[in-house]
């Protein structure tokens, strides 16, 4: 089973900060979790909500903001403003990403705001840093989804969910040319775990916070945890 950081070690860093990130990994985590905005002037950023108020205290949307004055805002806010830890550009987290040997779970926010060619930029950064074979998609809005994969066929891809189970998603997401799904831990049963297995579906499963939701992950033996805490879920595989 892989562990992935959950908009990195978010438990104890600001989330969604190079600082998460590179805690994360330095802390034996197989990947990284992130979030993707677009900015007024159509570059990439890394942050969870579409308004910056939560995390910084600034009360904008991300896509009125550039990139400049994006990445001079301290996102620590969720941390008593602790740390010194701007917004990072997308660009700044691959190359980061490329001097290492880790996967990127890549989340695509369209799910309030529409940006109409987000997945187009992604794809074309990740190229440009030979990061193909170490990226997964994945997003609410699973019309991102399934432009990602047509435009990158070579790049993984999970449909992420929420709220409700869908009947027979794990044969609908094989037939898509989908590799994985992402479900709330809460939606997870016996038969889920199940089908994606006879399917070859892969689940990595958020966000599994506690040591009684790892454990019960490992005796289903799912492909990936996302976690705020990626040291308690490595400590509980032996690793």
């Amino acid at each position: 089973m892989k562990v992935f950081a959950h908009r990195g070690f978010s438990g104890l860093y600001p989330e969604n900060t190079m600082l998460a990130f590179r805690k994360a990994i330095e802390a034996g985590a197989d990947g990284i979790e992130l979030d993707i905005h677009e900015s007024r002037d159509g570059k990439l950023v890394i942050i969870h909500d579409e308004n910056l108020v939560r995390t910084t205290g600034v009360d904008a949307l991300v896509n009125n903001l550039t990139l400049e004055q994006i990445t001079h805002i301290n996102a620590s806010k969720t941390k008593d403003d602790a740390f010194d830890s701007p917004i990072p550009s997308f660009e700044e987290y691959l190359d980061f990403a490329a001097k290492g040997n880790f996967i990127t779970n890549v989340e695509i926010k369209t799910g309030i705001t529409w940006y109409p060619d987000i997945e187009k930029k992604a794809i074309e950064m990740i190229r440009a840093f030979h990061l193909e074979d170490r990226i997964i998609f994945s997003s609410f809005n699973w019309i991102s989804v399934m432009r990602a994969k047509a435009l990158a066929p070579e790049i993984e891809c999970g449909f992420l969910y929420e709220d409700c189970r869908h009947n027979n998603l794990a044969l609908q997401t094989k037939e898509a040319g989908i590799q994985y799904m992402h479900p709330d831990f809460k939606l997870l049963d016996d038969e889920v775990v199940s089908q994606c297995k006879e399917n070859g579906i892969g689940l990595n499963v958020w966000t599994i916070n506690t040591q009684e939701r790892m454990q019960k992950l490992i005796d289903w033996d799912v492909s990936s945890t996302i976690s705020n805490y990626p040291d308690m879920c490595l400590r509980m595989l032996g690793r």
